[in-house]
């Protein structure tokens, strides 16, 4: 085969020669995307250019500078998306190039000149092959399947489906190559330059880009703490208070890039936030500055208010993932905490007001998550007009990308973030849902379009906001059903659920790379859409909602008990959920209708250990309100179909171990209690179960007691015209001291309705016979 010309000028050159022809290449594919796309795709070029990065001897000087050029070749190679990145991925580009850093002698004359472009290189290769996989680090494009949410935990990463054959092996490749600086030898490599070169920020700035880049899985934080803790961490805070006490500024770009770095390894680790937050910057700074007084928080603090926009809004996403995984265990914490929030939220929206478009985005995603479990933050925010300032910037991206002046990929993730900001924003406060709901020009509209937007960070936005609106009852009944929001979130869950469901038909992609380091990592934000929704769905059909009998009859149910299945705890979770409030004062052919396709079998499963709490509860709450019924012939069916012993054996263990779990399964012994004289007997022979039930007498918790005192009346109360007590009961009762302790809760519980149901009880016994 002939070599291409671009091979032609480098193949049998001497040295000399070689390092001109090589800035020759360089210079002409940098900025020329097609010259790019030509040379990654010449296979001999490739493979040439790879056997020049080889450490040369120590005094090679020419040597060296090839290695330089040649790494930078290949960094600029990177550039170009997809075509570019597959066949330099194919030939385990990254490992080369870490092998190098891994068998460059520290005390190499030339090792100061060669790091830095390798570094570059390396962090160009794997900055673009995580943007294919994983996505925008701040939003997504409107093709990558990723979204960062702030509300439903620890971010984690999504990559798309991908078939067998071809595309499978190149992502499996990305994958691999991902996961390559995590391997101890490789990690030890990297981590050693901070020790060898701990001034040379050429060699600093491209280290600190490439980990804050790839550190973005639980899995990678987690593999990175050993080594991180204390060593790293001490690094990137001594770099920090060395140039604050120096009273300069080092390059931003750096300054950015260890903030990046230090925010990526803080995130969700408690004990690396502990560090952080304790570390002692005395014998760093000068004693009189008034940073040494308030430690890390307060330098960072002054930096967030002195520093460039880049590095303000570094510390920005710093400080929120200090704050988020470790908020201090005294009460002085808790005071610095509140002023360090409100001086965050200052500054973040100051920022988005005056910022290009770029930054808004970032800002959002930071927002969302410093305010989205914090009411205060959520009120002050609103306050200070951010909610109108971003429904401005939602509106604003429809107009700006139609007139071309915003890309189809930052339009997307401008989306993105205006949304997700807002549902967090109005997740906790009511008045700022009602202004999203009456905003003129309106929002929901664009919520509705945004639920079938073709970016998975959209679409899961839009949910989440959905799901935050549909919290307010008026805006749940008048709002959402008129837009049309309600019914898209439905379809969007049909969608979802299809989309899934079709690549479960085509199998499982055809490489162990990518189960193992995938698909075990793909966490909250694989299903977050429908998390989101389904979590929204469960508001739009409660019993008030005039969605449910639609969402009924378009067999909105079959899709929920599908999802109970769910290998994802929390969508399984929610769809318990959906079904519970499905059922709630439902007539008994929707409740038949949700027996009949959930089963009974899956209903025992929901019900009995080793199932977690959380879905025991949900399954619980569904039975409650299957038994909630007016006639006992219905109620004595739905025994029988579960099965009266097992229910009670059930019962008695969910009594007796969280209050959770005790409610529901108190107002279902309740029920039991009002049944046939077959049922009411099995539960008055448990002596354990009536022990347990006079046991919750005594919870302090009303919402156990009121229940309690439910059941006893029940049991007690004749079904008789005179309402003439059980004697049989009564006396069966009569080791409990009922009346005394009855009394005592009728004149010192707090709540009305506890004191009330207590005197309804005490009735009762007073007309038996002593």
């Amino acid at each position: 085969m002939t070599a291409s010309p671009a091979l032609q000028t480098l193949v049998g050159r001497v040295q000399g020669d070689l390092l001109h022809e090589l800035k020759v290449l360089k210079n002409s594919i940098i900025g020329n995307t097609w010259k790019k796309v030509e040379h990654a795709g010449d296979d001999a070029l490739l493979v040439f250019l790879l056997e020049l990065l080889v450490v040369p001897e120590e005094d090679d000087a020419v040597g060296a500078d090839i290695v330089c050029e040649t790494a930078v070749i290949i960094g600029a190679l990177s550039s170009a998306g997809a075509l570019t990145l597959r066949p330099l991925l194919g030939e385990r580009v990254p490992a080369r190039l870490v092998g190098v850093v891994r068998t460059l002698p520290a005390n190499h004359p030339a090792a100061s000149r060669m790091l830095p472009p390798i570094l570059r290189g390396l962090r160009n290769v794997l900055g673009a092959t995580a943007d294919a996989v994983w996505g925008h680090m701040w939003g997504v494009g409107a093709e990558q399947k990723v979204v960062g949410t702030g509300l439903v935990g620890d971010d984690v990463l999504r990559p798309a489906r991908v078939r067998k054959g071809r595309a499978s092996q190149w992502r499996a490749d990305a994958v691999s190559a991902l996961g390559i600086v995590f391997e101890p030898a490789n990690r030890t490599a990297l981590l050693s330059l901070i020790d060898v070169h701990p001034d040379n920020n050429h060699i600093l700035l491209p280290l600190y880009q490439l980990l804050a880049r790839l550190i973005a899985l639980p899995s990678h934080r987690e593999a990175f703490a050993p080594a991180s803790e204390p060593f790293v961490i001490h690094h990137l805070l001594e770099t920090l208070c060395d140039c604050w006490s120096r009273g300069r500024r080092p390059q931003p770009r750096l300054l950015e890039a260890a903030l990046d770095l230090l925010a990526a390894l803080v995130k969700g680790q408690p004990n690396i936030a502990t560090v952080v937050r304790e570390w002692d910057v005395s014998g760093v700074l000068d004693p009189d500055d008034t940073a040494a007084a308030t430690g890390v928080i307060g330098l960072l603090v002054q930096l967030l208010e002195t520093g460039p926009p880049g590095v303000r809004i570094a510390v920005a996403n710093c400080l929120t993932n200090i704050i988020k995984a470790d908020k201090g265990f005294h009460a002085r914490d808790r005071v610095t905490l509140n002023l360090t929030n409100l001086n965050l939220l200052n500054v973040v929206i100051k920022l988005l007001r005056t910022e290009a478009v770029e930054e808004r985005v970032k800002l959002c995603f930071v927002l969302a998550a410093l305010v989205s479990d914090d009411e205060r933050l959520q009120k002050a925010a609103a306050e200070q007009g951010c909610p109108t300032q971003l429904i401005g910037m939602l509106v604003e991206v429809d107009a700006d990308e139609l007139r071309s002046e915003m890309g189809h990929e930052a339009a997307s993730r401008s989306r993105e973030g205006a949304l997700l900001a807002l549902a967090a924003l109005c997740f906790q406060y009511e008045p700022t849902r009602s202004l999203i709901a009456d905003a003129s020009p309106p929002v929901l509209p664009l919520v509705c379009s945004a639920l079938s937007h073709p970016s998975y960070g959209v679409r899961a936005a839009a949910c989440q906001l959905a799901r935050a609106l549909s919290r307010t009852v008026a805006i749940l009944r008048t709002s959402l059903v008129d837009s049309g929001v309600g019914e898209e979130v439905v379809e969007t869950l049909k969608r979802e659920v299809a989309r899934r469901r079709a690549d479960a038909v085509d199998g499982p992609v055809d490489s162990d790379v990518w189960d193992v380091t995938v698909e075990e990592e793909l966490g909250d934000r694989a299903w977050t859409v429908e998390v989101a929704a389904t979590a929204t769905l469960s508001n739009l059909i409660v019993d008030f909602s005039p969605l449910r009998s639609k969402f009924v009859a378009s067999g909105g149910i079959e899709l929920l008990v599908e999802l109970t299945s769910s290998p994802y705890e929390p969508l399984s979770l929610n769809a318990l959920w959906g079904l519970k409030n499905v059922t709630y004062h439902a007539s008994e052919g929707i409740k038949a209708d949700v027996m009949n396709q959930l089963g009974w079998d899956a209903m025992r499963t929901f019900l009995s250990r080793p199932t977690v709490t959380v879905v025991r509860a949900q399954a619980l709450g569904i039975l409650q309100n299957l038994t909630d019924v007016q006639n006992a012939s219905d109620l004595n069916r739905w025994l029988e179909s579960l099965g009266t012993d097992f229910l009670l054996d059930v019962l008695e263990q969910a009594i007796e171990e969280e209050e959770v779990l005790a409610e529901p399964a108190l107002y279902i012994l309740s029920q039991i209690a009002l049944g046939n004289e077959r049922h009411r007997s099995a539960l008055t022979a448990r002596v354990e179960l009536l022990e347990t039930l006079s046991k919750a007498l005594n919870s302090r918790n009303d919402q156990i007691r009121t229940p309690a005192l439910r059941t006893l009346r029940h049991l007690i109360e004749s079904n008789s015209r005179s309402q003439r007590p059980r004697q049989a009961i009564v006396d069966l009762l009569q080791p409990y001291h009922l009346k005394v302790r009855l009394r005592e809760i009728a004149e010192c519980a707090p709540s009305i309705t506890v004191r009330q149901s207590a005197v309804s009880v005490l009735d009762l016994l007073d007309r038996a016979r002593t």
